[in-house]
């Protein structure tokens, strides 16, 4: 039997991050290229760049691919694949559009569907492309999102017609998908009353599905060609399964340059904090995107102080606890959703401290911020679902720090279990699931995912953090108070 390759390859904003693994679940190679500008070509060109040699030297592997990419960002194509319009990325806005349709009574129930609708929703900018760019809008085969475009391009070459073009639920949801039937279909009372054709969004399919057998010479390029090609899902999903989100009651917090929580559950729970994917395995996934909380962090350090973040932990660690000011993240997105809510810093009282002193204090304040929010939702899902969360799983770019992961064992009063920041593992799993290469989802995670560290809280932080958190909500709740004013 040929030797297998396992190919997750993870496209974000500002880069490509491609990982290999074998069948027993080891990491046999990785790489990473930054992405310059939005467009279809420089995703291409820095996924060649990253693909590991190993994946272009092995003539004889049998390799299985997928991909995940930002969610909500999407492609208007023609019949042969090639972008008329796009990308348009998630974080793109169209608020008068939105001004227009957001009292629609089918935008209202969508919201009720557990699919949250705001400025930057695809279908929202789909409309605005269909008021101001008619000719263009007329011959739109399929919108589709930036990871499916790019699985469909390895499947067909330029050129070639696209047939039976799909995309999985969880990229589907923010087009308005409707997660309470089954299997997920698209919310057709939403595009029949915002007049767009349902017909120009693709099929629907779970993730780790089946699509094709490589064969575009994109996909010879990449090392790529003959490679079964399988549906893949969001950035956040992928993190979120490639930190342990599995089973029932599993948390895993993503901590970058956002925070996004998310829980695996059985069942739908309305809450206003709260939306929901379709779990890429079984049952739902319900998190929050609360904006921009690590990029606060890094803003502060970089633009007020002229420090890296890594030199940025050096003052804080020299910063006793329970000396810092309290910091209230941003609210324009999860828990709020007021735009009028940006950050606040307050019990800024000035002591007779050394400059570096006072730098660090502010610095661990925005720490001990974003962990309180994160706290908020750990608190929220085992209220709301009725679970015990007696750990919680971390991924991304933040876990670096064991001071600031010690910081967040305390406050969260739970161990807390640190996978890195690899996600494509994340977009494999299904794809060993689904298609029966492992039939027994424990020993997936047994096998293919290993953490790096496991903290336990610290008594004596726990103790000075817990007057930190019995004021920290009641305090954010009334902020919004003070900026309404």
């Amino acid at each position: 039997m040929s030797k297998q390759l396992f190919i997750g390859i993870d496209v974000g904003s500002s880069g490509v991050r491609v990982e290999v693994y074998d069948v027993e679940g080891n990491l046999i190679s990785a790489g990473k290229a930054s992405i310059s500008k939005q467009a279809v070509e420089e995703w291409i060109k820095a996924i060649d760049e990253a693909m590991p040699t190993v994946v272009k030297n092995c003539t004889d592997c049998e390799k299985h691919v997928s991909v995940d990419s930002t969610s909500g960002t999407f492609i208007a194509i023609d019949k042969l694949g090639n972008p008329l319009h796009g990308p348009v990325m998630y974080y793109e806005k169209r608020g008068d559009v939105f001004d227009e349709i957001k009292s629609l009574e089918a935008v209202n129930e969508l919201s009720k569907h557990g699919v949250s609708v705001d400025v930057s929703s695809p279908f929202v900018k789909m409309l605005f492309m269909k008021k101001t760019l008619s000719n263009i809008y007329g011959n739109v085969y399929k919108f589709v999102p930036a990871a499916t475009w790019l699985l469909y391009r390895l499947c067909y070459d330029e050129g070639e017609p696209w047939e039976d073009v799909r995309t999985d639920y969880t990229n589907a949801l923010k087009f308005g998908l409707d997660i309470l039937s089954r299997p997920p279909k698209w919310f057709e009372p939403l595009y029949n009353a915002i007049g767009i054709e349902i017909d120009k969004l693709p099929g629907l399919a779970p993730p780790g599905e089946f699509i094709c057998r490589a064969k575009s010479r994109i996909a010879q390029r990449l090392g790529l060609y003959g490679a079964s090609v399988y549906q893949g899902m969001t950035d956040g999903n992928a993190a979120a399964l490639a930190g342990g989100a599995i089973g029932k009651g599993d948390v895993n917090i993503y901590t970058g340059s956002t925070t996004v929580p998310k829980i695996s559950v059985d069942r739908i729970i309305m809450h206003p904090a709260i939306y929901y994917h379709v779990h890429p395995l079984d049952g739902y996934l319900a998190g929050s995107a609360t904006g921009f909380t690590g990029a606060y962090l890094s803003w502060i350090s970089e633009k007020v102080f002229g420090l890296s973040v890594g030199e940025a932990f050096r003052y804080i660690e020299a910063v006793e606890a329970g000396t810092e000011y309290l910091f209230f993240p941003y609210g324009d997105r999860g828990p709020f959703y007021d735009p009028n809510l940006a950050p606040a810093l307050i019990n800024f009282i000035m002591y007779d401290q050394s400059r570096d002193v006072v730098i660090g204090r502010i610095l661990r304040s925005v720490v001990l911020g974003i962990t309180m929010l994160e706290n908020y939702y750990i608190d929220l899902f085992q209220k709301l679902f009725n679970v015990n969360i007696s750990e919680v799983n971390l991924t991304g770019g933040a876990v670096r720090s064991k001071l600031w992961n010690r910081i967040r064992a305390s406050v969260y009063e739970r161990r807390v279990v640190v996978h890195g920041d690899l996600v494509g593992i994340g977009t494999i799993i299904p794809v060993l699931y689904r298609n029966k290469i492992y039939t027994n989802i424990n020993e997936i995670k047994q096998r293919f995912l290993k953490p790096v560290e496991i903290v336990d809280p610290d008594a004596e932080l726990t103790k000075i953090y817990r007057k930190f958190k019995e004021s920290f909500e009641k305090k954010w709740v009334k902020l919004q108070e003070l900026y309404k004013a």
